[in-house]
């Protein structure tokens, strides 16, 4: 028996959000529950394995899980640019590449190692309170800069796209943690207001990667014709032969090449 499920980008962002919506109102009304029922603190366990500013839990998992597919979907564009020699082909790669990394960092909380070594050099207090954002900050725009060529080279829709998603992701990420950086310097992190900003900043950092997704599905769809996850189940008294087997995923001939160089 084969099953084939076509990557369908309204399909997928509409999932995508709705999963982003619960783990936000879920999130939300745990961290409420903390400050207004009785019996209810930020230890709790549910309050815990929801909280969006917490570490290894349900929330953690999906944006580490959104970050990796995120890369798979780059890698199988570098792949499709590969066999067309598209001069922007390892452009594709290292971004694959960066956000495999912001997967792996995501699920490890590993810039966050960065803040008390950097907090005591520099004596930060005030918006540079969480100092990861110091070096991030300057990665980021040596990062935007030098990938200027490459995103005027898109489609205006896809382009429009990646526009959007990096304002989002990074208003989320750096903009917000400014300014949960002056609320935990100046008042600190046991405070509603402090629990709203921290929502707010994780909501865009995952909004912005629901439109990043988005973005490479339309992509891979109208430019490169499409892909697909052909699932085989051997029955009983089914036979394969090697080329059924490794049909496991299929990506149609780019549709316009001349739009892929």
């Amino acid at each position: 028996m084969k099953f084939q499920i076509p990557l369908a980008p309204g399909s997928v962002t509409q999932f995508l959000l709705r999963v982003v919506t619960c783990l936000v109102v879920i999130s939300f009304l745990s961290q409420m529950a903390a400050y207004f029922l009785p019996g209810v603190s930020s230890e709790n366990y549910l309050v815990r394995a929801f909280g969006v500013d917490s570490e290894r839990n349900v929330p953690t998992a999906y944006s580490a899980l959104a970050l990796l597919f995120c890369s798979f979907l780059l890698g199988t564009i570098a792949y499709a640019k590969n066999l067309d020699s598209c001069r922007y082909k390892n452009h594709w790669k290292i971004l694959s590449f960066i956000f495999l990394y912001i997967s792996i960092d995501e699920a490890g909380q590993l810039h966050e190692k960065l803040i008390q070594p950097l907090r005591t050099m520099l004596n930060a207090t005030g918006i540079l309170y969480f100092t990861w954002v110091v070096p991030i900050g300057i990665l980021v725009v040596i990062f935007l800069l030098s990938y200027t060529k490459f995103l005027f080279h898109l489609p205006v829709p896809t382009r429009k796209l990646f526009v959007a998603a990096t304002v989002i992701y990074i208003g989320g990420a750096l903009g917000m943690e400014l300014v949960g950086a002056y609320q935990a310097s100046t008042v600190g992190e046991d405070n509603i207001l402090y629990q709203i900003i921290v929502t707010v900043e994780e909501s865009l950092e995952m909004l912005g990667i629901v439109v990043f997704i988005h973005a490479l599905t339309s992509y891979i769809k109208t430019y490169l014709g499409g892909a697909s996850w052909n699932i085989c189940i051997q029955g009983k008294n089914t036979q394969f032969t090697d080329a059924q087997n490794s049909d496991v995923a299929a990506l149609s001939q780019p549709a316009n090449t001349a739009l892929l160089k």
